[in-house]
């Protein structure tokens, strides 16, 4: 019995019609992908953070002691090198010349954490690749703004995408951004996804993200589908 053969026709068809099934489907697996590194790199690098701290305050007291007169250098080795394996160290100037930060709506980003001109915060890479920022809060809701970038000093450097907020007290720990336990000016009231995801922090498009890793964590640790990833 003959073999019938493909003709060239029918092999070109087939050919385009894998190539656009595989237009469609690969950026949406390689977005997925990203997704799920970012939360696995964010949760790893802040179970580092989160047992570093713990072990400072054994040491050291509770945060809200530590000497806020000290400069971002002089805080860093005193209260957080000692309990935690890092790589390099930059400073405010020194980070904002090599990877300055923006917001989730692409506005530069003006805050004391990661701004040029702050003195008292200061920035160091994990063995995994991630950065993270530290900066003590003097005023009366005193704490320590803690910023996680989880892959340093590479793009896109924005809040929401690879940059997330956070704040340590004593009493609540560390805590995503707007939850209970940050600064009062911070907090989501009521707490709930909707207020993550609506006003000028929020971790939405057009919005600073400054909410989003509180999303995240809420969401069980995910990115879920209406995240503003794009």
């Amino acid at each position: 019995m003959e073999k019938k053969a493909f003709t060239l026709a029918e092999v070109l068809i087939t050919l385009g019609v894998i190539g656009v099934v595989a237009a469609m489907t690969i950026p949406t697996l390689i977005s997925n992908y990203h997704k799920t590194q970012t939360v696995t790199r964010l949760k790893r690098a802040y179970s580092v953070v989160q047992q570093a701290l713990r072990l400072s305050q054994e040491e050291n007291g509770e945060v809200e002691s530590w000497d806020t007169n000290l400069s971002g250098t002089a805080f860093f080795h005193k209260y957080i090198a000692n309990y935690i394996k890092y790589l390099d160290e930059y400073t405010s100037p020194e980070l904002a010349a090599k990877a300055p930060r923006l917001q989730l709506n692409g506005n530069t980003y003006t805050g004391t954490t990661y701004n040029a001109n702050s003195s008292t915060s200061y920035h160091f890479t994990l063995l995994d690749g991630s950065m993270i920022t530290m900066n003590m809060e003097s005023t009366a809701e005193k704490g320590l703004w803690v910023g996680i970038d989880v892959n340093a000093l590479a793009k896109p450097n924005q809040i929401g995408k690879d940059t997330f907020l956070f704040f340590l007290s004593s009493e609540y720990g560390l805590r995503p951004l707007g939850d209970v336990g940050t600064p009062s000016t911070w907090l989501i009231s009521p707490y709930t996804r909707q207020k993550m995801m609506s006003g000028g922090n929020a971790c939405a498009k057009g919005k600073s993200g400054y909410y989003c890793s509180a999303l995240i964590i809420n969401d069980g640790w995910k990115i879920s589908n209406d995240y503003p990833w794009k």
